[in-house]
């Protein structure tokens, strides 16, 4: 017959056994959270600013050279403005970043971005935009009766001619007659991404901002879940998506999946030890 002592040995047998379950179980888990972990790229800002610096941008300076991606480093100029340098056309002011739709909205920061149009370049950058209008640019004697129906780009004037800008149409003809005594002082090509019609018989002071899109690298469907975006590993420039850990404060989603296997293991050690 088994004695109270017998009982006690296989009772602690059992109870080891479950032990080294929970313990087995345990040590599955450790991937899962080193993987969550892997990317350790936190978002950064730039003074008060409220435009979050992430992958593919990084922050010069603040981020490590892995954080960002060839072409998407950023500088922190002031205590709220970010500056992206493009490699043929200079320094512009960052106004907005959107990560989901992918794209960046800039300007110039002295505020005459009609000057800097007439020589913008996107070569050798990874931004795009869809699609470029054209402009002609006319210089102009300052004239009351000119000035009454058309409007100049004001830093590009002077107080002996006056800079307009308008799309190829009828107007360049009229503009280029005797009777105004305007001639053609430049042409220039404005960036879009989204196809706006101009209409040719008005002028334009061409100061909004450009915005542009990246489609390299691709992490919109880390944005659409919640995730961050970041190199596979660092002898390749393939992303992949890192579950997101900010110091101690774990996402929702994946704090529910470590309580749902930690549920999972305290039944697996109650039925063995039960």
């Amino acid at each position: 017959m088994m004695t109270i002592y017998h009982l006690h040995i296989v009772k602690s047998w059992i109870s080891m056994e479950a032990y080294k379950v929970v313990f087995c179980h345990f040590f599955f888990l450790i991937p899962l959270l080193s993987s969550a972990a892997s990317n350790n790229c936190s978002t950064s800002y730039c003074g008060r600013s409220f435009n979050r610096v992430q992958f593919p941008f990084r922050l010069i300076d603040q981020q490590p050279k892995n954080c960002g991606y060839d072409g998407f480093d950023l500088r922190c100029a002031s205590q709220s403005t970010l500056l992206i340098n493009l490699p043929s056309s200079g320094e512009f002011s960052v106004r907005s970043i959107d990560y989901r739709s992918q794209t960046i909205q800039i300007y110039d920061p002295l505020n005459c971005l009609p000057a800097r149009l007439l020589t913008f370049n996107l070569s050798n950058s990874p931004f795009l935009a869809s699609n470029f209008e054209n402009f002609t640019l006319f210089s102009c004697p300052n004239d009351e009766r000119l000035a009454s129906y058309y409007e100049p780009i004001d830093c590009l004037s002077n107080t002996s001619f006056s800079v307009l800008a308008t799309r190829p149409g009828s107007m360049v003809t009229f503009m280029t007659s005797n009777r105004t005594g305007c001639w053609i002082s430049g042409h220039l090509r404005v960036p879009l991404v989204l196809f706006r019609r101009y209409d040719s018989e008005f002028t334009y002071q061409l100061d909004e901002d450009i915005t542009l899109k990246w489609d390299t690298p691709n992490c919109k469907r880390c944005e659409a879940v919640g995730s961050s975006c970041g190199y596979a590993n660092s002898n390749t420039n393939m992303t992949t998506c890192f579950s997101n850990l900010s110091g101690s404060r774990i996402r929702p989603r994946l704090f529910g999946i470590i309580v749902f296997a930690m549920a999972i293991l305290a039944m697996t050690a109650s039925v063995a030890i039960a």
